[in-house]
Protein backbone atom coordinates (compact mmCIF):
# COMPACT_ATOMS: atom_id res chain seq x y z
CA UNK A 1 0.00 0.00 0.00
CA UNK A 2 1.24 3.65 -0.66
CA UNK A 3 0.59 6.86 1.14
CA UNK A 4 0.62 8.95 -1.78
CA UNK A 5 -1.76 9.48 -5.18
CA UNK A 6 -0.53 9.02 -8.30
CA UNK A 7 -0.52 12.48 -10.59
CA UNK A 8 -2.13 10.99 -13.70
CA UNK A 9 -4.17 8.14 -12.52
CA UNK A 10 -1.65 5.73 -14.24
CA UNK A 11 0.22 2.74 -13.19
CA UNK A 12 2.27 1.93 -16.14
CA UNK A 13 4.61 -1.46 -15.96
CA UNK A 14 6.59 -0.13 -18.10
CA UNK A 15 7.26 3.41 -19.56
CA UNK A 16 5.29 4.10 -22.69
CA UNK A 17 6.75 5.81 -25.69
CA UNK A 18 5.35 9.30 -24.43
CA UNK A 19 6.97 8.88 -21.90
CA UNK A 20 10.46 8.22 -22.54
CA UNK A 21 9.66 11.03 -24.85
CA UNK A 22 8.70 13.47 -22.71
CA UNK A 23 11.94 12.47 -19.98
CA UNK A 24 14.50 13.01 -23.24
CA UNK A 25 12.51 16.15 -24.04
CA UNK A 26 12.94 17.65 -20.34
CA UNK A 27 16.56 16.10 -19.93
CA UNK A 28 17.50 18.32 -22.97
CA UNK A 29 15.42 21.32 -21.75
CA UNK A 30 16.82 21.19 -18.68
CA UNK A 31 20.47 21.13 -20.92
CA UNK A 32 19.89 24.11 -22.80
CA UNK A 33 18.41 25.88 -19.72
CA UNK A 34 21.70 25.23 -18.05
CA UNK A 35 23.27 25.86 -21.07
CA UNK A 36 21.92 29.57 -21.38
CA UNK A 37 22.16 30.21 -17.96
CA UNK A 38 26.45 29.42 -18.35
CA UNK A 39 26.59 31.47 -21.91
CA UNK A 40 24.36 34.86 -20.16
CA UNK A 41 27.20 34.63 -16.88
CA UNK A 42 30.02 34.70 -19.30
CA UNK A 43 28.83 37.31 -21.85
CA UNK A 44 26.74 39.84 -19.36
CA UNK A 45 29.36 39.64 -15.83
CA UNK A 46 28.17 42.18 -13.27
CA UNK A 47 24.97 42.58 -14.20
CA UNK A 48 22.00 41.78 -12.25
CA UNK A 49 20.52 38.86 -15.43
CA UNK A 50 23.60 37.71 -15.16
CA UNK A 51 23.95 37.10 -11.38
CA UNK A 52 20.90 36.01 -9.61
CA UNK A 53 18.94 36.22 -12.75
CA UNK A 54 20.12 33.08 -13.93
CA UNK A 55 18.11 31.48 -10.67
CA UNK A 56 14.83 31.97 -13.52
CA UNK A 57 16.95 29.56 -15.83
CA UNK A 58 17.40 27.06 -12.83
CA UNK A 59 14.27 26.84 -11.45
CA UNK A 60 13.11 26.69 -15.36
CA UNK A 61 14.88 23.43 -15.78
CA UNK A 62 13.65 22.00 -12.08
CA UNK A 63 9.97 23.00 -13.58
CA UNK A 64 10.50 20.80 -16.70
CA UNK A 65 11.59 17.84 -15.24
CA UNK A 66 9.14 18.31 -12.60
CA UNK A 67 6.94 18.01 -15.27
CA UNK A 68 7.91 15.28 -17.34
CA UNK A 69 8.34 13.27 -14.10
CA UNK A 70 4.82 14.03 -12.98
CA UNK A 71 3.35 13.51 -16.51
CA UNK A 72 5.58 9.49 -16.20
CA UNK A 73 3.55 8.81 -13.32
CA UNK A 74 5.19 10.29 -10.18
CA UNK A 75 2.85 12.35 -7.32
CA UNK A 76 3.38 16.04 -8.15
CA UNK A 77 5.81 16.63 -4.81
CA UNK A 78 7.77 13.31 -5.33
CA UNK A 79 8.10 14.83 -9.01
CA UNK A 80 9.30 17.95 -7.83
CA UNK A 81 11.78 16.40 -5.33
CA UNK A 82 13.08 14.22 -8.16
CA UNK A 83 14.16 16.95 -10.15
CA UNK A 84 15.05 19.28 -7.89
CA UNK A 85 17.41 16.62 -6.66
CA UNK A 86 18.77 15.99 -10.45
CA UNK A 87 19.49 19.72 -10.94
CA UNK A 88 22.08 19.43 -7.87
CA UNK A 89 24.45 18.07 -9.13
CA UNK A 90 24.80 20.17 -12.89
CA UNK A 91 24.19 23.17 -10.78
CA UNK A 92 26.85 22.41 -8.30
CA UNK A 93 29.66 22.18 -11.17
CA UNK A 94 27.98 24.37 -13.61
CA UNK A 95 30.60 26.99 -13.75
CA UNK A 96 33.32 24.87 -13.16
CA UNK A 97 32.63 23.10 -16.94
CA UNK A 98 34.91 23.40 -19.67
CA UNK A 99 34.50 26.75 -21.35
CA UNK A 100 34.37 25.32 -24.83
CA UNK A 101 30.38 24.88 -25.44
CA UNK A 102 30.60 21.21 -27.06
CA UNK A 103 31.88 19.50 -24.14
CA UNK A 104 30.12 21.13 -21.66
CA UNK A 105 27.01 20.34 -22.98
CA UNK A 106 27.75 17.01 -23.12
CA UNK A 107 28.64 16.77 -19.71
CA UNK A 108 25.33 18.75 -18.63
CA UNK A 109 23.48 16.52 -20.98
CA UNK A 110 25.18 13.25 -19.70
CA UNK A 111 24.58 14.27 -16.12
CA UNK A 112 20.99 15.13 -16.45
CA UNK A 113 20.18 11.71 -18.34
CA UNK A 114 22.07 9.45 -16.10
CA UNK A 115 20.29 11.51 -12.71
CA UNK A 116 16.86 11.12 -14.67
CA UNK A 117 16.87 7.76 -15.49
CA UNK A 118 14.96 6.12 -12.22
CA UNK A 119 12.36 8.42 -12.70
CA UNK A 120 11.44 8.23 -16.31
CA UNK A 121 11.95 4.31 -16.78
CA UNK A 122 10.94 3.24 -13.40
CA UNK A 123 9.15 5.91 -11.91
CA UNK A 124 7.37 3.04 -9.15
CA UNK A 125 11.12 2.86 -7.79
CA UNK A 126 11.07 6.57 -6.76
CA UNK A 127 7.83 6.49 -5.19
CA UNK A 128 8.28 3.40 -3.25
CA UNK A 129 11.73 4.45 -1.59
CA UNK A 130 9.82 8.45 -0.83
CA UNK A 131 7.40 6.31 0.56
CA UNK A 132 9.53 4.21 2.80
CA UNK A 133 11.49 6.90 3.78
CA UNK A 134 8.18 8.58 5.06
CA UNK A 135 6.82 5.85 7.10
CA UNK A 136 10.17 5.74 8.85
CA UNK A 137 9.76 8.99 9.38
CA UNK A 138 6.53 9.67 10.14
CA UNK A 139 5.85 6.31 12.51
CA UNK A 140 2.97 6.32 15.04
CA UNK A 141 4.02 5.76 18.42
Amino acid sequence: MTCVERSFGHDAAAPSVAGLASGALAVAAATFLLELSRTLAERARGRWYAGNGRDVFHAGAVAVLTAAFAFNGLPPAIAFLAGATVSIAPLLILDDLPSKRGPRVAVLFALFAIASAPAVVDPRSIETAVDAVARALFRSP
